[in-house]
């Protein structure tokens, strides 16, 4: 099933009969009975917050989109969806989540700063004219807050290792390749080489809040590495439209309140997708699922 999935990835038929089948599956079989578990399993309210669920699959099911189990089949009159009844998150590893529990913060900042750090034409890499579109949306969308943008031969490694420390938030909109021979070692395409997942994870604020990764075709995962792994997400051309919904709603939650600290990325991800896959279809998997939050 796994490799059955992966293969209708890498070519790009996001709705074909046989994802369709495999996320029917991927339902009955694991996330249902798990939400059934739970008592999730129920009409929400237009007014009613979702429960919050982290995923920490193991083994083969790390290769498979659980965020996007569901019923897709139009033939059928009751098609249940994951994202009908929880908002999703992953974790690596348990441990990862009980860190990251700790390391949130108890109060949010009322106006983050954002460090973003674009690729239009990257040497060597295809261009990626959308990031610049992606940034000026995310401009506009935070017009109250400190918004540095770093691009081109702006932003070579050494330089964005130097200042990426001093902002809570930072939304990268590049190229990005996955190691998975050595997650840490993933890494995003500045102007100059590879900035390093690893890198990455050691130079973060002490107040960090989000790292946005909006990274082109880099969240697929190697079914040859079923075990522990990090992922870098995905982006294309729909990234625009994801990041600007994104930002918008997490501005909307951290006014409100309603969201507790350190959970708001996943609720406005999730609505952020939500926008996107009712402008492409929600049989268009292959442009909506790539979208994923990590952490808590």
């Amino acid at each position: 099933m796994v490799t059955n999935f992966l293969n209708e990835v890498s070519t790009g038929r996001g709705a074909s009969s046989i994802s369709i089948r495999i996320l029917e599956r991927l339902w009955t079989w694991v996330v249902q009975p798990i939400l059934e578990r739970l008592h999730l399993i129920k009409p929400a309210s237009e007014s009613q917050t979702l429960p919050h669920i982290t995923w920490c699959p193991t083994g083969p099911l790390l290769q498979l989109p659980l965020h996007a189990a569901g019923i897709y089949d139009a033939s059928k009159q009751h098609r249940p969806r994951v994202y009908d009844y929880v908002v999703s998150s992953y974790t690596p590893s348990l441990s990862a989540l009980q860190q990251r529990g700790r390391q949130a913060p108890s109060t949010l900042s009322s106006q983050p700063s954002l460090l973003m750090v674009a690729q239009p034409a990257t040497p060597n890499f295809s261009p990626l004219p959308g990031t610049r579109e992606e940034c000026a949306r995310i401009r506009a969308v935070l017009s109250g807050a400190t918004c540095t943008l770093i691009e081109h031969e702006q932003a070579v490694v050494a330089d964005t290792h130097a200042i990426i420390g001093q902002y809570p938030w930072v939304h990268l909109a590049c190229h990005g390749k996955q190691d998975t021979t050595d997650p840490t070692q993933s890494a995003f395409a500045l102007y100059d080489g590879p900035l390093t997942l690893s890198a990455l994870m050691n130079t973060v604020a002490d107040n960090a809040e989000l790292a946005f990764l909006s990274a082109c075709q880099t969240a697929v995962g190697d079914e040859k590495v079923p075990e522990e792994s990090a992922h870098l997400a995905a982006g294309d051309q729909d990234a625009p439209i994801v990041a600007e919904a994104y930002y918008k709603k997490s501005v909307e939650l951290r006014s409100s309140g309603m969201i507790k600290a350190g959970t708001g990325a996943a609720y406005a991800l999730h609505e952020a997708v939500k926008v996107l896959r009712e402008g492409v279809g929600e049989q268009n998997i292959i442009k909506w699922a790539p979208f994923v939050h990590f952490g808590v």
